[in-house]
């Protein structure tokens, strides 16, 4: 079969991404009840278990990147040959909307209502803590040290490619393994990783988009409804693969970043304006001044349930987000990639995060929308949740329609680039361009398997593979970071 193919694929990362897509996706669907229990069995144990690693090591590695920033390597050029170079703007889209999907604002809506719901019963935890807290902790999640452990594959890619043009963009290749088992079982973890991760981010976000579009036209959310979104998805990211990035990713990238300014920004002023002014400044400086505390604490249900499980997630997506990042950074210096993706990125997590998670308090506050009595008592869905919040400001059947159309884009962008990555991870040579057609087999790849896991409850059990995958990855970073001070040491910095 493969020898008509084109010679400068790379048949091993394209055989193991399609029968690691089958064989996951069948061992869920068999049985995807008992699939998920096992799988979040399994994963209870091992962040039990490597909770102090998952914490630790996080912390620890944003500080590392801070200090290569700042360090004279800092001012190390990335040269990708092949590669455009994006102005800061367009680099700017791309790696925020690559990096972060639709489920941004849905969890920047209700996220602060399951810390409530667990600290409310803390003694040791005041009224005014309590919603400090809340509204800190998916800041905190969604900040500074995710966007470090996206980081940190993006500066490994970077260095190794630079120094050594000809090397394979995938963890075997970076990491130089010559032994073909090792360089099996790396190139597995990666491609897993990535699919998981694309699985899982599909799986959540067409259901919320579906909702949307049902409150909008005032439609009942059905099979076809969920379909119609599916293939309108595919035939955005479909074709923007197929033309690539700079046609593609870059203006998708750059339109959607205007219409969350835009949409957050009317939010801002529609809402209740001063109430959310003051709260994000508060929330802000009891951010910074917990930040250290938050990221040591451990033994916690917070810290066990929610910082370990987002630390896990963030690991699992970080090949894809990495090497992406490292695929639009053509002569950037590490100091710009570093700083550039966990200042931009955050600031950007936090604009959302801050104005939409203060809106929804804000009506509990005032007791309009009941949130923690609703997601506690399940008396709606999550999705269902957001869109009412929404719906309750003036100008709701306008602002759901912008915010369906940041959904579909914010999932095409993200998708749109996993399966650049993918491609790019499939030619023999980082130095080469991606072929068309594998960025459309991907594309179709992508939308198949979730929308069969999603129609037979098989995400969850989906998510739990996603998240296990991220412990071997605690060790891969470990020689992603060795393979950094390696190489650094052999640049000279004049």
């Amino acid at each position: 079969m493969f020898n008509k193919i084109n010679p400068n694929w790379n048949k091993s990362v394209i055989s193991i991404t399609i029968l690691l897509s089958l064989v996951l996706s069948i061992f869920v669907i068999i049985n995807p009840i008992y699939s998920s229990k096992i799988l979040s069995s399994i994963y209870t144990n091992l962040s039990n278990y490597f909770e102090s690693f998952y914490m630790y090591g996080t912390f620890g590695l944003l500080l590392f990147l801070f200090f290569i920033g700042i360090s004279k390597y800092g001012s190390f050029r990335v040269v990708l040959k092949n590669k455009p170079t994006y102005s800061m703007l367009s680099w700017s889209s791309m790696l925020f909307a690559g990096g972060i999907g639709a489920t941004l604002l849905y969890w920047s809506t209700v996220e602060w209502i399951d810390y409530y719901n667990i600290l409310k019963n803390d003694s040791l935890v005041d009224n005014k803590e309590l919603f400090l807290y809340s509204r800190a902790y998916p800041l905190f999640h969604w900040g500074f040290s995710a966007w470090a452990i996206y980081c940190l594959p993006a500066v490994a890619f970077g260095i190794a490619l630079t120094l050594r043009p000809e090397t394979n963009l995938t963890f075997s290749g970076i990491l130089g393994a010559k032994n073909n088992l090792i360089k099996f079982i790396l190139d597995i973890i990666f491609i897993g990783a990535i699919i998981c991760g694309a699985g899982v981010g599909l799986g959540l976000s067409f259901p919320l988009i579906s909702s949307v579009i049902s409150d909008i036209f005032q439609i009942e959310r059905t099979a076809i409804l969920d379909i119609f979104v599916i293939l309108l998805c595919l035939s955005i990211f479909g074709t923007s693969a197929y033309v690539g990035v700079q046609n593609g990713i870059r203006r998708l990238s750059n339109i959607n970043i205007s219409l969350v300014i835009i949409f957050l920004s009317v939010v801002f002023l529609l809402g209740p304006t001063k109430y959310i002014l003051l709260n994000s400044v508060e929330t802000i400086g009891f951010l910074f001044s917990n930040y250290v505390e938050m990221s040591l604490t451990t033994g916690t249900e917070i810290s066990i349930n929610w910082s370990v499980f987002y630390w896990a997630w963030w690991l699992a997506m970080a090949p894809m987000i990495g090497t992406f990042i490292i695929n639009v950074s053509n002569n950037k210096t590490l100091r710009q990639i570093i700083f550039g993706t966990i200042l931009i990125g955050s600031i950007g997590c936090f604009f959302s995060m801050l104005i939409l998670s203060n809106l929804s308090i804000s009506f509990f506050e005032s007791g309009y929308i009941n949130g923690p009595n609703i997601i506690g008592n399940k008396i709606v869905s999550r999705e269902e949740l957001v869109v009412q919040t929404i719906s309750a400001l003036d100008y709701s059947y306008i602002l759901l329609l912008v915010f369906s159309v940041i959904l579909i884009i914010f999932l095409c962008t993200t998708y749109d680039s996993t399966t650049y990555v993918l491609a790019s991870a499939s030619m023999k040579k980082s130095s080469m361009n991606s072929s068309k057609s594998l960025r459309v087999l991907f594309a179709v790849l992508l939308v198949i398997q979730p929308t069969l896991l999603m129609y037979l409850n098989g995400v969850d059990a989906f998510k739990w593979i996603m998240v296990i995958f991220s412990t071997p990855l605690l060790f891969i970073y470990l020689m992603l970071i060795f393979s950094i001070l390696k190489n650094v040491y052999t640049i000279k910095i004049t």
